[in-house]
């Protein structure tokens, strides 16, 4: 019965893709060209990335850090969505894997919330759609550290495409000019009452002489989570999804290129908000895999982006970029929430770790919502790069943009940003100085949000005046080389946005902007030719940050913070047959609203410290010449489940996690198969850790997968 799903999926993915043609890429760059004649080594570092400047710049010159999983780190870990995937990152969290939270698929850096991912660095995802974008789409992910308003701009509140800790940039696979190309994979994972098989299909075919070119890329997925087999969710009905995206390009003469990128997604997944903690365990009667959901209960997404774009090479010196973008996604959902108690039955929970009835399974009662989003935007991106005298040479962007977002269901005001960006990087000799200023004017737009209470049924809606407001954002660095083994970087930069989603008394809108400062400081040290050690530290500030009032339901905007933190990083090839990324981040919160020495001014509001370490080798003699083993090692320490981020009680905590994963990959020639086939074994969770992986309130927390075996075939012709 499991096979059939899959089999379904498959034989309507794989033909449409097979007739398929594609080809090239804009703005993406490649490691090298590859001619696999074994099972290839993965390479975990890229020669070059892009969202930290939108130019194109080695990641070692650059004063900003930017993490980036390669493709073949994606490939590798075979993740099935940007949560999974993101979590191999120290110090990025999220708010709860749930299109229940408020903010879905936004992602907390650094300590500092609100970053939405973005295509290319310009196109937010929309609402939600962080949890279910598929990482088989994806070149790359370019994660960059702190705030970088003054490059992206930001939209505030539920709309901010660019928080206070950093950006996430989603570089999807696109067309390619380079070569013809088929892939397949397929992947079956089994562990104690959870099953999953996905199929995947990428083919690329250029036509007319190698001027254009289309790819079309298709995923399927059908999982059995371990909730739906026990507890009250027992014999719900699995998760099924789908994604297809095809991409055009095309060479229209030697300066200018241009092309379409598309995409569509479908869930249909069991409702699932978590369950309470207590002491690091699942609280309030429930054990570790069950769910508070009911049987029937369903969250069902769905979304399509399209995003052409022009690429033209005026001059030697001048490049012109055109792109526009339009994201559209719908949801609905209807759970059971847990229970969240008040007063003394509250008080009892944070002794005990169960509610005054003594029942199982309470609840707080049923969410149901329907939501559209839609996202447009427009961006014109000038690069002038010019040799000066003396030794130095010039890089200037030039950024008009526009982008506007609207979402129904009460979760943000339509709302228009117009943006400019002006930056300039200058170079001689051993210096490089960075500097850029952004401009935002933001309009929103009159808007009435109506809600019906799921328990009452009651209808009320609430009025948001129209509001402009204006935004500035500045940032500088300096980058000093005085070595090519040595690199010294700093950092200045803010971003300035203000918080339209939010409402005061009167029905106007706060125009105020937040603001979040870093100032950083670092070195990159390379000991081998292909392998890099970067060691930050950092601060961040901010200022004028909503905070909820309980007394009038309103928000007053006087709230303050600081993250500081350390960052070390270790990634790149030690020889030609072994790759390796470390990763860890220490980082301290603190909320400077709460009195010194009054518990939750400085707490664990996320993990101190977090680490991840990935490895692969391929190893040249013998009967295992030609095999590739890797393995994985992620660590977060101790941190406290929060109420809208404040601090509650001790005993609501999360315990340290450490999960280890391995997975070896060889090719069928080995066994006299084809050696275009590269069968594939894995094991993620080795040790079977019991832990939660995200989180909304402390009454909602997330468990990660237990144990599970993973077997897989891909191919590429």
């Amino acid at each position: 019965m499991k096979i059939i799903p899959f089999v379904s999926y498959t034989a309507v993915l794989f033909p449409a893709a097979l007739i398929a043609v594609e080809a090239s890429t804009n703005d993406v760059p490649y490691l090298e060209t590859v001619v696999v004649e074994a099972t290839a080594l993965s390479r975990y570092r890229p020669a070059v990335v892009n969202g930290a400047t939108f130019t194109d710049a080695p990641p070692e010159e650059l004063p900003t850090v930017v993490d980036t999983l390669t493709e073949d780190y994606i490939r590798e870990h075979n993740p099935t969505d940007l949560h999974d995937l993101l979590r191999y990152v120290p110090g990025i969290e999220t708010g709860g894997k749930s299109l229940l939270v408020r903010n879905p698929g936004q992602f907390t850096i650094r300590g500092m919330g609100g970053t939405e991912p973005a295509f290319d660095g310009v196109l937010p995802i929309g609402r939600g759609a962080g949890l279910f974008m598929d990482p088989f789409l994806l070149e790359r992910i370019e994660i960059v550290k702190g705030p970088i308003g003054s490059l992206a701009g930001g939209a505030g509140g539920s709309q901010n495409a660019s928080g206070g800790g950093g950006a996430v940039n989603l570089y999807m696979k696109s067309a390619r000019l380079d070569k013809d190309e088929i892939g397949l994979q397929a992947n079956t994972s089994v562990g104690k009452h959870t099953f999953r098989q996905r199929g995947m299909v990428d083919v690329n075919e250029t036509a007319l002489e190698g001027k254009t070119a289309v790819r079309v890329i298709g995923t399927a997925d059908y999982y059995e989570p371990t909730y739906i087999h026990q507890g009250i969710q027992k014999g719900a009905r699995p998760r099924e999804s789908f994604t297809v995206a095809p991409s055009v390009i095309a060479q229209a003469g030697d300066d200018v290129t241009m092309g379409v990128k598309s995409m569509f997604q479908y869930t249909d997944q069991p409702g699932y908000i978590g369950v309470p903690v207590f002491r690091g365990h699942p609280g309030g009667g429930y054990s570790w895999y069950e769910s508070s959901c009911r049987r029937g209960d369903r969250a069902t997404y769905e979304s399509f982006m399209v995003n052409p774009w022009l690429d033209w090479q005026v001059t030697e010196e001048w490049l012109l970029k055109f792109g526009a973008g339009m994201m559209f996604s719908s949801w609905d959902f209807s759970m059971q929430e847990p229970y969240n108690g008040t007063g003394d039955e509250l008080l009892n929970y944070y002794e005990t770790g169960r509610w005054l009835s003594g029942e199982k399974y309470m609840t707080s009662g049923f969410s149901e919502a329907d939501s559209v989003s839609r996202n447009y935007n427009l961006y014109t991106r000038s690069i002038w790069t010019k040799e000066l005298p003396l030794e130095i040479k010039n890089s200037l962007v030039i950024q008009p943009d526009y982008y506007y977002r609207e979402s129904s269901g009460g979760f943000g005001t339509p709302t228009s940003r117009y943006g400019l960006l002006l930056q300039d990087s200058v170079n001689w000799r051993w210096f490089t100085l960075l500097g850029g200023l952004r401009y935002d004017h933001f309009e929103q737009e009159a808007y009435t949000s109506v809600t019906r209470d799921a328990r009452t049924g009651a209808i009320t809606s609430t009025r948001y005046w129209a509001t402009s407001a204006d935004a500035l954002s500045p940032r500088g660095g300096l980058t000093i080389r005085p070595l090519d083994w040595l690199v010294l970087f700093g950092n200045l930069s803010q971003t300035r946005t203000p918080m339209l989603g939010l409402r005061n008394a009167d029905g106007s809108s706060p125009t105020t902007p937040w603001r979040a400062t870093q100032y950083e400081g670092g070195v990159r040290v390379s000991p081998a030719e292909k392998l890099w050690v970067t060691l930050s530290t950092y601060r961040i500030e901010q200022e004028n940050v909503p905070e909820a009032d309980t007394a009038t339901g309103y928000y007053t905007y006087d709230g303050r913070n600081t993250s500081r933190g350390v960052e070390l990083s270790v990634s790149g090839d030690v020889t030609d047959n072994w790759t390796l990324m470390g990763m860890y981040g220490y980082n301290w919160y603190t909320d400077r609203n709460v009195s010194p020495h009054e518990k939750g001014r400085d707490f664990e509001r996320y993990p101190a410290h977090t680490f991840s370490f990935s490895t692969s080798y391929r190893f040249d003699w013998g009967f295992m010449e030609d095999v590739v083993i890797g393995g994985n090692y992620r660590f977060r320490s101790m941190s406290y489940a929060t109420m809208r981020g404040s601090y509650v009680d001790k005993d609501l905590r999360f315990d340290p996690s450490h999960i280890f994963d391995v997975n070896v990959s060889m090719p069928l020639s080995k066994f006299g198969g084809s050696k275009d086939w590269i069968l594939t074994l894995g094991v993620r969770n080795l040790f079977g850790e019991k832990y939660f992986e995200s989180a909304r309130h402390y009454y909602e927390c997330l468990v990660g997968e237990p144990r599970t075996f993973e077997i897989g075939i891909r191919a590429t012709f």
